[in-house]
């Protein structure tokens, strides 16, 4: 798939958020929340309870196919 959009590096987001203090997010599982951009609405959770790399590669497919949407991914829990 081409895009218009280059992936995140995730080793780099990953040491961001250690040196934030924040858990290592390779340890977390996460879900995808969208909402609308203008309202704010929540929209639903396109896909959920998923790990770190797929869940930054799934949002950044997700803005390319829908520009009317913010997306936040949530920590839903630890990986076992």
């Amino acid at each position: 798939m081409t895009t218009g959009m280059q992936m995140p590096e995730l080793d780099a987001l990953r040491h961001e958020a250690l040196f934030a203090g924040a858990l290592d997010p390779m340890s977390l599982r996460f879900q995808i929340v969208e909402y609308d951009k203008c309202s704010g609405e929540l929209l639903g959770v396109p896909c959920g309870d998923i790990g770190f790399r797929e869940a930054i590669e799934t949002t950044a497919g997700l803005i390319e196919r829908r520009r009317d949407s913010h997306f936040c991914l949530q920590p839903v829990g630890f990986i076992q």
